[in-house]
């Protein structure tokens, strides 16, 4: 899953941003709500963590021009502002929840995930496909049958994420990119195809799981 970081406290940014990178997020980040809009406007994000004191633009304004704009795009404040007058415009200006600093990480991600599945079209909280089971803070999946787990790298399990929560509808290399990927990967690798292969190698052999559509992209079939 991809994110964006608005924040100009490049202190509390750039520690949060190699956080979620370690975790499996792809992270982008900038510290002006100008760059974060054009950031929106280029790039599909599945959750935005959004500062309200912004140079340029501030957070509420930002939040506002990408509802104005039709982008359903989940948004977290995560401000010091914590009176409820603060929240409440938050909420208004399209923010999908609120959190305050000093944060607890942990919290942080808790709702991170919660904000990313309500905008799924698979709202699970446990993530399957066939007879596995998925653990995405622990980069593996389970054999629910046997107990035997199978560890996979931060890209496979974002991949594989990222089909489960599309099952059942066409995923393009495309849209792999901008979900899995940050905005400093080559656009013109073979990058997609190269995982795809590796992770079929570990959970699928015989390509029963993901199904390659010619011409158009891949396919978890549940």
């Amino acid at each position: 899953m991809r994110l964006l970081i608005v924040e100009d406290e490049h202190d509390i940014a750039i520690p949060l941003k190699k956080m979620l990178e370690n975790i499996g997020y792809a992270v982008d980040f900038v510290d002006n709500g100008k760059d974060g809009l054009q950031s929106v406007l280029t790039n599909d994000y599945d959750c935005i963590l959004l500062d309200l004191n912004l140079p340029e633009i501030d957070g509420i304004n930002l939040a506002q021009k990408m509802r104005n704009q039709k982008n359903n795009t989940p948004i977290i404040m995560v401000t010091a502002r914590s009176q409820m007058y603060d929240k409440l415009e938050g909420f208004e200006s399209g923010a999908d929840d609120y959190v305050t600093k000093p944060f607890n990480i942990s919290e942080l991600i808790a709702r991170i995930k919660a904000v990313i599945k309500r905008n799924s079209p698979n709202r699970d909280n446990i993530l399957k496909f066939g007879k596995y089971e998925v653990f995405l803070n622990q980069n593996k999946i389970q054999d629910t049958t046997s107990k035997k787990e199978i560890e996979l790298s931060n890209k496979e399990i974002g991949i594989l994420e990222y089909l489960i929560r599309h099952k059942n509808s066409i995923v393009s290399s495309e849209d792999l990119l901008e979900h899995v990927w940050d905005q400093e990967v080559d656009i013109f690798t073979e990058t997609v195809k190269t995982h795809i292969k590796t992770l079929r190698k570990k959970i699928d052999p015989e390509k029963k799981i993901i199904k390659t559509i010619r011409g158009k992209g891949y396919i978890l079939e549940q």
